[in-house]
């Protein structure tokens, strides 16, 4: 996984619901309140939101219930197994449907699922 360092994490502003993304990246951010984090960063790709990223932010360890796992398992459309190593770079530009929600504490909006998209193989 290729990760790049940002400070702070920024807000979605994309409205709650389902949307078509392609899979940008996932970065490496800091929180002051929580510590060391993944932002998860997809591209809405069609409709009114089109070109307007939706973002999570996880912890950096994931686990078969908690949301990097759940992020990840999302993007290999497939359970995660305890122990496994799991390389996203062949996901990186794939498209996915991406269910947006507000954030618990109403600061935006956030990624809660994804979910791929079948008919997509990848290529551009």
């Amino acid at each position: 996984m290729s990760l790049s360092f940002e400070v702070g994490a920024g807000r979605s502003t994309v409205p709650e619901g389902l949307y078509k993304a392609r899979f940008i990246a996932v970065e490496e951010t800091e929180h002051e309140e929580y510590g060391s984090g993944c932002k998860w960063i997809f591209k809405i790709s069609e409709g009114e939101h089109k070109g307007e990223q939706a973002t999570r932010i996880t912890s950096p360890t994931p686990t078969p219930k908690n949301a990097c796992g759940r992020m990840i398992s999302g993007a290999l459309g497939e359970n995660l197994k305890v122990g496994s190593k799991v390389d996203l770079e062949p996901y990186i530009d794939r498209e996915y449907l991406v269910q947006v929600e507000n954030s618990p504490k109403g600061e935006g909006t956030r990624i809660s699922t994804v979910m791929p998209n079948w008919k997509d193989t990848g290529e551009s």
